[in-house]
């Protein structure tokens, strides 16, 4: 036994380099070269992450495979040695036919089975298999479904959750040869998704008509995968037909023009069953094939090849005609190739991610590296994402369906640093005065509270600034040394330069605006440690979150009083007690204790969303008061 595969071994190897030019891995060497001959192998497709043939894991398959099998087949240890890749033939055994049957992939022998590929069994019936170029087909017309009676016009076949199918002229003898006919719906079972399992096994699908265009451009002998002349319509190509035909005339009519089957494609002519009165035709004399892809909602593409011509036939027909179905090997659906967006390399804190939305299967955001990231919504393409500053992250976007999954991946890179100027401002001069700028995430606020004005005295209560073209602040208790420490204080209409524009320039410099209440919400979320941006929390009113206000308030006890609770400053705002001027009386209040903002929304015409920070808490504040108030002003960036 160990000479019959010794010799066997030699004679495959013999047979590899008999041809007046082998191919080794890298190009065609002259026989005469001491090199080893490689063949490389045809397009084969995978199957389950693995490439049929590669016994020895080297991403080609080759001789080099047959003496690995030879090997292991006589009881050696070749390592390594993939038993998948090895039993070609599907048997669930590694033995000589395995390597005959890899000497014909090598020498590759048209109309083989697929390698790797058992025979299917489905509904009853066994279907052998055929590789044509890279493609793995059914060789038969699928049969499957129960036969029902084709007596009058129309669509007969129907929904109800059985495949049925018509056998030519009501016999079902005529099945047993030539495979069903079915309506495209029924092909379809009802969905018009291009590449749709349809009436095909699990791991099969009804083929697309690019995917037939790629069966006659690898079979025809002139014109290749990807010539314009496929995409035409009508008979096309040069003899791809007769290349796809069975030979002979036990089924087809004479003269069966061109017929060779060289593809092992083994085509009968089936014949079609007919919309008008229902009846059958063409028997013996054409073959029809629906593919997956409609022409529009009446009409869908399909294939002809007929008895007195070598070529194919491309046209789109109604669906309610009845033709045959060919299996293509191919889960479906196919997910959509995952596309997770560019890269994002200068993030202040938070960003929006650029996942592509899928037209099949399900996406899944992954953090694959970086610590401390924080993803709003995995499922969500464009979920926000929250990471530390100075660190950088790659995350996955997974798109995955029954069939099997594709990823891209991202790179996202946050700002070093906290509390860090706004890039390109890192200071606003304005009406004299120099403001320091802070980026929190994708806003830029003044570092200060806004001073700009000529002092006016509060001595009374209600409105005293006036709408006269010049802008005017109250101080604390009418000191303007407190202005300089803790900025104007401004009743809401002079603040917004007596307009009711939500988000106004209003006092803010050219290019900045007073803050919304909505801005302020986003502010708080992108600072609290609990509650991000968009947490319901946030439209509360009175104190919410849970250290929002801690992370905005200045450290330590030098302007607010002591216990200043929770006040990190780790936003860099710098929140200062500047007080209140009271509306009702003019009195100032709170200096020390508590800091005022307005924002530029109405809650109702007479009040207005404000925020507090206190001493005694790390919360935010938010409540709607009166216009007339004196509060503090913080512009943000446009």
């Amino acid at each position: 036994m160990r000479k019959l595969f010794n010799c066997f071994a030699a004679t495959a190897a013999f047979l590899l380099v008999s041809s007046p030019m082998a191919v080794v891995s890298g190009g065609p060497v002259p026989l005469n070269s001491p090199k080893i001959m490689i063949p490389s192998m045809p397009a084969l497709p995978q199957e389950e992450n693995i490439l049929c043939g590669d016994v020895n894991e080297d991403s080609f398959v080759n001789v080099l495979d047959i003496i690995s099998m030879v090997n292991y087949i006589m009881g050696g240890n070749p390592s390594p040695f993939n038993q998948d890749a090895a039993d070609i033939n599907d048997d669930n055994g590694i033995n000589v036919l395995d390597v005959i049957a890899i000497v014909n992939i090598i020498m590759q022998v048209p109309g083989l089975p697929c390698g790797c590929v058992a025979p299917v069994n489905y509904e009853g019936h066994t279907y052998a298999t055929v590789q044509v170029g890279g493609q793995c087909w059914f060789r038969e017309n699928i049969i499957a479904g129960t036969m029902i009676m084709s007596n009058e016009g129309g669509q007969m076949q129907a929904d109800n959750g059985l495949t049925e199918k018509y056998c030519y002229n009501n016999d079902v003898a005529n099945c047993d040869i030539y495979g069903g006919l079915y309506e495209w719906n029924e092909a379809m079972q009802y969905t018009t998704a291009e590449g749709a399992q349809g009436i095909c096994p699990l791991g099969w699908h009804i083929p697309s008509d690019e995917e037939w265009k790629e069966l006659e451009g690898t079979v025809d002998s002139q014109y290749s995968v990807g010539d314009p002349i496929w995409d035409e319509e009508g008979s096309r190509g040069f003899d791809a037909g007769g290349h796809l035909k069975e030979a002979g005339t036990v089924h087809w009519n004479a003269p069966n023009t061109g017929a060779t089957n060289s593809s092992g494609f083994t085509t009968l002519p089936g014949g079609e069953r007919r919309i008008f009165f229902g009846d059958f035709d063409d028997l013996g004399m054409w073959s029809y094939f629906w593919t997956s892809t409609e022409y529009d909602a009446t009409y869908a593409w399909r294939r002809h090849m007929a008895s007195n011509e070598p070529l194919t036939s491309r046209y789109y027909y109604h669906k309610n005609l009845g033709f045959s179905v060919r299996c293509l090997k191919g889960c479906w659906p196919q997910p959509t190739q995952a596309n997770a967006g560019p890269d994002q390399p200068y993030v202040p804190c938070t960003c929006t991610l650029a996942g592509n939305t899928p037209v099949y299967g399900t996406g899944v955001w992954h953090v694959i590296s970086g610590t401390g990231g924080i993803l709003a919504d995995t499922l969500n393409p464009t979920s926000n994402f929250e990471g530390l500053a100075g660190n950088a992250y790659s995350l996955t976007w997974t798109i995955s369906t029954a069939c099997e999954s594709k990823e891209d991946t991202v790179v996202i890179s946050f700002m070093a640093g906290v509390g860090l100027p706004c890039p390109g401002i890192p200071t606003v001069t304005y009406e004299g005065q120099t403001y320091n700028t802070v980026q929190i995430c994708d806003q830029c606020w003044l570092r200060e509270n806004l001073n700009v004005g000529t002092m006016i005295i509060s001595n009374t209560g209600g409105q005293l600034q006036l709408d006269n073209e010049v802008i005017e602040k109250y101080c604390y208790n009418n000191d303007a040394a407190n202005c300089d420490v803790y900025g104007g204080l401004y009743e809401w209409n002079e603040m917004m330069q007596y307009v009711t524009t939500e988000g106004a320039q209003g006092i803010c410099p050219v290019g900045w605006h007073i803050p919304t209440d909505g801005q302020w919400k986003i502010l708080e979320g992108t600072v609290d440690s609990q509650y991000p941006v968009g947490d319901p929390v946030w439209d509360e009113m009175y104190f919410r979150g849970f250290d929002a206000g801690g992370n905005l308030k200045e450290a330590g006890t030098t302007h607010w009083n002591s216990p200043n609770t929770g006040a990190s400053n780790s936003s860099g705002f710098t929140a200062l007690p500047g007080g209140n001027r009271k509306g009702y009386n003019g009195e100032f209040v709170s200096l020390g204790m508590l800091g005022w903002f307005w924002s530029s929304s109405h809650l109702d015409p007479s009040n207005i969303w404000y925020r507090h920070l206190g001493y005694t808490s790390d919360k935010v504040y938010r409540y709607a008061e009166q216009i007339h108030y004196g509060r503090a002003v913080r512009c943000l960036k446009d």
